[in-house]
């Protein structure tokens, strides 16, 4: 009886630590804000379970929010599966919907396909690689995005997160 206790055990154990690595990030860096380093992302704030991103140029505004799986998850690297959708900005959808009126088709088709993105969920998978020091208050993460479907292409950019003290120099 002592040794099926002793395996069952074992097999929580194993199945708890497992558990961890699913629900929370090997490397805590991920859990800070990754600050921009262009002008075209806006800051990204990332969980094991969600991502939310914000415009370029106003990180209180949020641009897109997901739901999330984690499916890498090294000291260097994470993968995170996400579904999310594109939030429209104050005013965003009203513009939209009244240049559907327009007489120029191709400002129809704009607004349509606009209004289209808002109305989607997309699908992708969002790689985060720590890269190196690239100055003493930032170190450099790389995003990668794949996007599922064939409409969709992915897109790469570079963020910036607090370098542990022990990366920073004398």
């Amino acid at each position: 009886m002592k040794k099926y206790i002793c395996i069952i055990s074992v097999l929580f154990v194993v199945a708890c630590a497992g558990r961890v690595n699913k629900t929370d990030f090997v490397n805590p860096i991920f859990y800070q804000p990754l600050r921009p380093l262009s002008m075209a992302d806006g800051y990204t704030y990332l969980t094991p379970t969600s991502i939310d991103m914000r415009t370029p140029k106003d990180k209180n505004l949020v641009s897109a929010l997901g739901k999330c799986e984690l499916t890498e998850n090294t000291q260097e690297q994470i993968t995170l599966r996400c579904k999310y959708k594109w939030i429209p900005k104050e005013g965003e959808l009203a513009f939209f919907q009244e240049l559907l009126k327009s007489p120029d088709a191709t400002r129809r088709e704009m607004a349509q396909s606009s209004l289209q993105n808002f109305e989607n969920t997309y699908e992708s998978d969002f790689i985060y690689t720590i890269k190196d020091l690239f100055f003493d208050t930032c170190l450099r993460i790389e995003e990668d995005i794949i996007n599922k479907g064939e409409d969709h292409a992915g897109s790469h950019g570079n963020y910036c997160v607090t370098p542990p003290d022990k990366l920073k120099s004398d």
